[in-house]
């Protein structure tokens, strides 16, 4: 992955953060207009309840206008910082007040009771004062005999409005159920300058609350989470981007690093001896590929094989292992001892003539590789996904060229014997699962025993996979089988200890009970 696409998806990232930063402003500028509209509401309604139960009681306790009941009216007024005055209003007359026996009209409010609606119990309204030169804010309740109007202090009304609403970090205005506005609405310029507006309206009193932002306080409240949001966009961002360096270099991209390995020929074969099950001595050796990456060292075919196959570039790795099997058998013919070299390959490369031919080519120009060198492919590829008439055609081109041909993993696979006699194999690798438990299992050991009857049936070679332990080469020198691989006689290693090795511990012809040529049939 590029600069230029890292930076892409950082971006890209970034405004997708934002994105998401605004939503969560934008519901949480939401949800706390609602919250706070509900708290207002339910204190004022508080209130407005306390003001008529007080205003019912005092209407039982004492006649109407009476001192007694100017002094109740007094009393609340005093314990109500909110409330200026109350006056009683009877047959659309003032008759008193909290202050006063008698009122003139100049003395009260403008407001007619005849523009109540018939029935209504409550009314709130804002109306120029006369008295005071100032607009006022009135509720009105009827109780038993007549009205009582409420004068509201606005500059109180406001303040705590205020007050609460600034707890919040909000802005809250009051209005009737005419939506018309009783407070707090000249502080700014129009509605419109409210954002995220939220209504909570009294289903008892004709008031309601709308709470909002104003740009100032949308401004603030984004000021406030800024920080947090930036720091959480950008290490989204950032961990985005390495979750995507990763996805790209350590999958998707693969295909890209093996290909830069194949240029860079990083690919490289360790040699795991194939061993004479009666003697014990060194004939020959499979060429296990590896990966030698700049950054991982060496890495394992389970790795790399499966998308090298899958990309098809296990065919350039492969020629180039097949390059390298032809100068490492320069070196080995110095030692003038019988040997072969074994490589793996697939059934569908052998059915690629292309593929042949590239083996050809390289066999051509290195005639060492007309003799010693075995190909083997595994049981476990499914044949049926291969055309048969172009694997034979494969083998036997590569045949002519001297190759000998073996199957892995034998008893493992998809091969029946119809296409075991069709492709002529000259070796039969036995799976190592069988070798394994057949020391311990009397079923695998049967079994074991019948797939090394099969074997000699085709007239095929066998070598035992995955010896591990010396029951387990007893028991396969018994059933016949001629070589065994595994870690109980060597461990895969690189070609210039094999080769060290090799010279101690191959032999020559006559000292073998079966030599590399009984095998494979090749000369060194």
């Amino acid at each position: 992955m590029n600069i230029k696409n890292q930076f892409f998806i950082f971006v890209c990232m970034i405004i997708i953060g934002l994105v998401t930063f605004f939503a969560y402003v934008n519901a949480y500028a939401l949800e706390k207009s609602e919250d706070t509209a509900k708290v207002l509401l339910s204190s004022i309604t508080a209130d407005l309840i306390a003001f008529e139960s007080q205003l019912s009681v005092t209407a039982q306790l004492y006649p109407d206008c009476s001192e007694e009941s100017r002094n109740a009216l007094e009393t609340m007024t005093l314990n109500y910082s909110v409330i200026k005055e109350v006056i009683f209003i009877r047959n659309n007359s003032t008759i008193c007040s909290d202050r006063s026996a008698t009122l003139t009209k100049e003395e009260v409010a403008d407001f007619e009771i005849e523009k109540l609606p018939a029935g209504e119990k409550y009314a709130i309204y804002q109306i120029y004062d006369k008295k005071n030169e100032k607009t006022a804010i009135f509720f009105m309740v009827y109780i038993e005999s007549g009205w009582y109007q409420i004068h509201f202090d606005k500059h109180v009304l406001e303040l705590w409005l205020k007050e609460i609403a600034s707890h919040h970090n909000v802005y809250a205005y009051l209005y009737n159920n005419k939506r018309k506005y009783l407070s707090n609405i000249n502080d700014i310029n129009s509605s419109d300058s409210i954002f995220y507006k939220a209504y909570e309206e009294s289903t008892e009193f004709p008031i309601g609350i709308s709470v909002g932002y104003t740009k100032a306080l949308l401004f603030s409240l984004i000021v406030t989470f800024l920080p947090t949001g930036i720091l959480l966009i950008l290490a989204n961002a950032i961990g985005v981007c390495i979750l995507a360096h990763y996805f790209f270099f350590k999958r998707v991209p693969l295909y890209t690093e093996i290909q830069r390995g194949i240029y860079n020929r990083e690919f490289y074969a360790e040699y795991q001896p194939i061993v004479s099950a009666i003697s014990g001595q060194w004939i020959g050796a499979e060429l296990l590929v590896r990966w030698l990456h700049p950054k991982k060292q060496t890495v394992m075919p389970a790795e790399f094989i499966p998308a090298a196959e899958q990309s098809g570039q296990i065919n350039e790795i492969t020629l180039q292992l097949f390059e390298q099997a032809a100068q490492d058998k320069k070196s080995m013919l110095a030692i003038d001892k019988p040997f072969y070299l074994s490589i793996n390959v697939t059934a569908s490369m052998i059915a690629s003539p292309h593929f042949v031919q590239a083996i050809t080519a390289i066999i051509e120009r290195h005639p060492l590789l007309q003799s010693g060198i075995v190909m083997e492919f595994s049981e476990r590829e499914n044949f049926s996904n291969t055309d048969v008439s172009l694997l034979q055609s494969g083998m036997q081109a590569l045949r002519d060229q001297g190759i000998k041909w073996a199957l892995d993993d034998f008893g493992t696979g998809y091969a029946g014997l119809s296409t075991l006699q069709a492709l002529s194999f000259d070796i039969i690798k036995i799976d190592r699962a069988f070798v394994a438990a057949s020391a311990t299992d009397s079923v695998t050991k049967s079994i074991l025993g019948n797939i090394a009857q099969i074997g000699h049936n085709l007239n095929c070679n066998l070598i035992a996979e995955g010896v591990e332990t010396v029951e387990q080469s007893e028991h396969v020198k018994a059933l016949g089988i001629q070589s065994c691989q595994g870690f109980y006689y060597a461990k895969p290693m690189p070609f210039v200890r094999f080769l060290a090795k090799f010279k101690i511990h191959s032999t020559l012809p006559e000292e073998v009970g079966l030599s590399a040529q009984e095998i494979v049939g090749v000369q060194p």
